[in-house]
């Protein structure tokens, strides 16, 4: 094997390296937003309808929030 071939190989795992870790953050990064997302909607579905009217949400509202798929925000 020549010295440019090795070269070229280990750049290319470098890279493919390099490429992978902030794509694995990002999605760690994603489920923890989710993962908060449930929790919140969670809590705002506790809520009673006193405490609702007092912040200002109604029922209808936290039903429509609390449907919603956890990737959309």
């Amino acid at each position: 094997m020549s010295h440019f071939y090795l070269v070229q190989k280990l750049r290319h795992g470098i890279a493919r390296e390099t490429t992978r870790r902030p794509m694995l953050i990002g999605w760690i990064h994603a489920i923890g937003i989710w993962l908060d997302r449930r929790r919140l909607r969670q809590d705002l579905s506790d809520l009673d309808d006193r405490l609702l009217d007092d912040v200002g949400i109604s029922r209808d509202d936290v039903l429509w929030k609390t449907g919603k798929s956890l990737w959309n925000p």
